[in-house]
């Protein structure tokens, strides 16, 4: 499910599909791609909508052994609407799996389809245990899995349980005939209510790793936590990349292909740099997202934030946390920006702001 608009995280999503922010120095869809592979996957379609042409042109039709192939939607069609449309490159007599494109997890996609092929479920949705269910679709689940109500973002005092759709499915092709042809439909909200009516819905409860990256918060926790997998001990320096004499690196950390690290940069924890980036002389960044051909001048310091692909940042200046700063922005020396400034694309800023809200 690659068509979304990623509202809560614009304006990076202004120029961008959320599926190709990088996490790690990776973009989501390549870890999904990637997690899919190593589970035998060597076919998927991605219903795509929202900049379509992009993905498509990151991707291609191949991807570490998985055939990719495009079903483009010409107006949004919702999730269900969306699976329906790509009825055509699916057999008529398989399960499949469908995935989220905002989530980041580890799914047990064979262990998932035999629970789907034992109950005889139309639809098996992958299950995480969350504190706050308010912003999911929540399953009340019998002994045997099977979910007899699923409720979307309930009130918390009507949640069934803390159980949440995590984003993953195993779906039988009898879907199809639960969903009317390009017409705009939710499988959260409209098909699953009914098949949970009829007996025909189960869940199957996972435990690890989960991250829905539709918010900046979440962004930057799933970029910390696989940097921390990939580089908990030692920084991860791309050969291309060049580290001046003097620059401290605290891992997790990860230098793209082509960036510069001046004299007495200090770079991490949980930083991930992009490729082509410029960090300049006495420069601290941690525990922040430096989107690629960014250029940072001297003695600037940036804290917990996100910092947009080609954004010139001048010397001297100062970003705390929460910040997210749009593509192509100009930020003049000697300025503060306080925490959760959000900064369109392409504006330029000659003041410090300190409160925090969009600058427009």
């Amino acid at each position: 499910m690659a068509g979304g608009f990623g509202t809560r995280l614009r304006p990076l999503s202004c120029s961008r599909p959320k599926l190709l922010f990088s996490i790690a120095g990776r973009s989501i869809i390549e870890w999904i791609l990637h997690q899919l592979s190593e589970n035998g996957v060597d076919e998927a379609i991605l219903a795509t909508n929202y900049l379509a042409d992009m993905i498509k042109t990151h991707l291609g039709r191949a991807y570490e052994g998985i055939s990719l192939h495009y079903s483009l939607e010409e107006k949004p069609l919702g999730t269900a609407g969306a699976i329906k449309r790509a009825e055509r490159f699916l057999g008529n007599d398989e399960n499949f799996l469908v995935l989220n494109g905002d989530i980041i997890s580890s799914p047990p996609v064979k262990k998932m389809l035999q629970k789907h092929s034992s109950t005889n479920a139309i639809a098996t949705i992958m299950l995480h245990e969350a504190e706050d269910p308010t912003h999911f679709g929540v399953a009340d689940l019998s002994r045997s899995s099977r979910i007899r109500r699923f409720v979307e973002k309930p009130r918390l005092k009507d949640a069934p349980s803390r159980w949440i759709n995590a984003g993953v499915y195993v779906l039988s092709s009898q879907i199809f005939g639960y969903i009317k042809p390009e017409r705009r439909t939710s499988i959260e909200r409209e098909v699953f209510p009914i098949l949970a009516s009829s007996g025909g819905l189960y869940g199957y409860k996972y435990t690890g790793e989960w991250f829905d990256i539709g918010r900046f918060e979440e962004y930057r926790r799933a970029n910390a936590a696989i940097l921390s997998r990939l580089s908990k001990t030692k920084p991860v320096v791309d050969p291309k990349a060049k580290v001046r004499t003097g620059a401290k690196l605290i891992p997790p950390l990860i230098i793209g292909s082509g960036s510069v690290i001046r004299e007495n940069a200090i770079l991490g924890p949980n930083t991930s740099v992009g490729e082509t980036v410029l960090v300049g002389e006495e420069c601290k960044i941690s525990d922040s997202v430096i989107f690629d051909k960014a250029h940072l001048g001297r003695c600037t310091s940036i804290t917990g934030s996100i910092v947009g692909e080609g954004v010139v940042i001048g010397d001297n200046v100062k970003i705390e946390a929460g910040c997210v700063i749009g593509d192509h922005v100009l930020l003049h020396d000697n300025i503060t920006l306080k925490s959760s400034v959000t900064v369109c694309p392409h504006k330029e800023v000659h003041r410090s702001i300190r409160h925090s809200g969009m600058v427009t």
